[in-house]
């Protein structure tokens, strides 16, 4: 088999999207979307495989034997070493549960079924295991491509083994890609066919990414045979630049959401820039081919594998990204990339060649074989856990709520209904007492709220939506409409005596959008309408709750505390305005540690309080509700004074 002419922008183009993704996962703030860089990858590979397979197939050397050799030995090799380093590291940091989801996670990635575990496994109601965390998330995007690479040379030498002329394969493609461009868009076109957050580690919304790619290689190679090539360079010049704007507006200015335009519009851009490169080399193509960026494209793989381990690490072990911090990360991500290309990736590639059977056996069944151990040995507790540790991540993990996710608009966008699981707190009654309403936050408080509603025999409902602290991501989240007129429709319906806001009240968001004013409004509205408002101050942001408890943790003697974050500024302006008639509730006093006013327990006993760095979970919030009665008395209980006043 015969490989296509190297181009050195394409390497270029390569950089550019691992460093948009790499910044992005650092939190760079200028980074406004750079998980589109993923999307550019799909573009480079959708290209670059259909060019090598049409060049073996006209020349007659295609196999397809030979062609999935090459694939292994370009993907595995370097997949095997950051995923036995990362192993190692989840051995040391991860506690028992979290280890055995690691575990999974790894026969999956080995399996080539990553993003069909994380599209299965992944819960994205409130409680689910936040993403950040997750060491081996990354490799969704590598299930993608490696099933890509299965299927698809299968396909295209079953569509010329039935006479497809090239021409008849380019129309095919592109009417693949405008039905799989219309799919992928259905959810921001309001049609809502499938529109779970979890479908983003789908092939069926991956698709038209690599068939951007596809349809260009079969383009150029019809263009070819039919010799008639754009040959203008002041159009190719236009053209080359008009495309690297199509991927920096999108990456660097604009806050995509998923599914939306901008992913498309960055894949048109990617799919314009190979195009003008491919016979001419604009200014444009001559940026992204400077020895810089082809050193980090050559790199790109290598880089994509370690980056994300060390920041999800980096995340379970609730250490602030601060700009050292990220640097540092970024450095060791370069240069463990350096090494893995130097000394993995081109030595497999080019010197230590098995044949297919040994390939496999050796890169594949070895490592999976392995991998099934691993996991079995998660599973039987055979990692030496002590039992404390083992406790706390059981009482961890059946803290989660899972019926109250049916409250969650992020899964049942259009409710407009009342949900009878969504009842809470002394449900038998005829009438709802109280509605809650906010994010996940609010959500996180359903534990301790429901203590309160059960002494006072009150019954509540609760609606929340993910991210409506972020008047700027509510924006663009979906089913964002939804939410207020459901708010609408559950406040006429229930007619309840008073509603609780609560949410991550970030002082900055809010102080510099309407978000304050929108509150002010709401609280101004309920009380007009004889509803009492009440809003809970949100609890000051704690480390993961497992905190103290792994191995790296006793080597290390942590802390489990974390300094306090000062959100909840602007709910004492609305208690200044509106005096009595708004209530203002305060859960910090609990947890703030008694020998200091900067830091904060996160579990009592073996039971951990926090979901992640600023949930608390089910548990934990009915403790501190029940603490809270012994400590402060009700604090609905003024709701019974009022209504009898």
């Amino acid at each position: 088999m015969s490989n296509i002419q190297y181009r050195k922008d394409i390497d270029g183009l390569r950089a550019f999207a691992v460093l948009s993704v790499v910044l992005f996962h650092l939190q760079i703030n200028w980074i406004k979307s750079g998980f589109l860089g993923v999307d550019i990858f799909f573009v480079i590979s959708g290209y670059l495989i259909t060019s090598i397979i049409i060049k073996n197939i006209h020349s007659n050397s295609f196999s397809i034997k030979g062609f999935y050799l090459k694939r292994i030995r370009r993907i595995l090799p370097a997949l095997i070493v950051v995923l036995s380093i990362s192993t190692f590291f989840a051995w040391l940091i991860l506690l028992p549960q979290d280890l055995l989801n690691y575990s999974e996670s790894l026969i999956s990635s080995i399996s080539s079924l990553a993003n069909i575990y994380y599209f299965i496994k992944l819960n994205f109601g409130y409680f689910g295991a936040s993403p950040q965390i997750i060491p081996l998330l990354h490799t969704w995007s590598l299930g993608i491509e490696e099933q890509f690479y299965l299927i698809y040379p299968l396909f295209l030498l079953a569509l010329f083994k039935l006479n497809f002329t090239q021409k008849k394969l380019l129309i095919f493609s592109i009417i693949c890609l405008i039905i799989s461009c219309i799919f992928f868009l259905s959810g921001e076109l309001n049609v809502h066919i499938i529109d779970s957050p979890r479908w983003y580690y789908s092939p069926t919304h991956r698709a038209f990414e690599l068939l951007f790619g596809c349809c260009l290689a079969i383009f150029l190679s019809v263009q070819n045979i039919s010799k008639i090539k754009l040959n203008n360079k002041i159009v190719l010049e236009v053209l080359s630049i008009i495309s690297v704007f199509l991927m920096i507006i999108p990456i660097f200015f604009i806050d995509v959401r998923f599914p939306s335009l901008w992913t498309i519009t960055t894949c048109l851009g990617a799919t314009i820039f190979i195009y003008c490169g491919n016979n001419h080399t604009p200014i444009a193509n001559k940026i992204f081919s400077l020895k810089p960026f082809v050193a980090i494209g050559l790199i790109s793989y290598s880089l994509y594998l370690w980056h994300w381990p060390i920041i999800a690490y980096i995340n379970y072990l609730s250490i602030e990204k601060t700009t050292l911090v990220c640097v540092v990360i970024f450095t060791i991500s370069i240069l463990l990339a350096t090494l893995t290309y130097i000394f993995i990736e081109k030595p497999f590639r080019y010197r230590i060649i098995f044949s297919f059977k040994k390939s496999i056996f050796i890169l594949w069944i070895i490592p999976l074989v392995i991998s099934i151990s691993f996991y079995a040995a998660s599973k039987h507790q055979g990692f030496g856990f002590n039992k404390e540790a083992v406790n706390l991540n059981l009482n961890f993990y059946s803290s989660q709520s899972v019926n109250l996710d049916q409250c969650n608009t992020g899964e049942n966008y259009n409710l407009n209904k009342i949900n009878n699981n969504c009842f809470f707190g002394s449900i038998n009654k005829d009438y709802t007492d109280i509605l809650v309403l906010g994010d996940s936050h609010a959500m996180a408080y359903e534990g301790m709220i429901n203590v309160w509603l059960k002494n006072l025999k009150l019954k509540g409902y609760i609606y929340t939506k993910s991210l409506t602290g972020d008047p700027k991501l509510y924006k663009y989240m979906m089913y964002s409409n939804s939410f207020d007129k459901n708010t609408e429709y559950y406040i006429h319906k229930l007619r309840p005596r008073a509603i609780i806001l609560a949410g991550y009240w970030n002082y900055d968001t809010y102080l510099k959008t309407d978000a304050f004013k929108q509150i002010d409004s709401s609280v101004a509205n309920f009380i007009k309408q004889g509803i009492v408002p009440i809003i809970m101050y949100d609890v000051y942001g704690g480390p993961k709750s497992t905190c103290g408890f792994t191995k790296l943790d006793k080597i290390l003697g942590r802390e489990c505390y974390s300094v306090m974050d000062d959100r909840n500024n602007f709910i004492k302006k609305l208690k200044h305005k509106y005096g009595e008639k708004l209530i203002v509730i305060d859960p910090n006093k609990l947890i703030e540690k008694k020998d200091s006013r900067t830091e904060l327990l996160t579990s009592i006993g073996s039971t951990p309080l926090y979901t992640d760095n600023t949930h608390l979970n089910n548990i934990g919030s009915t403790l501190l509700g029940n603490l809270y009665l012994e400590k402060y008395g009700n604090p609905l209980s003024i709701i019974n004074t009022k209504a009898q006043s």
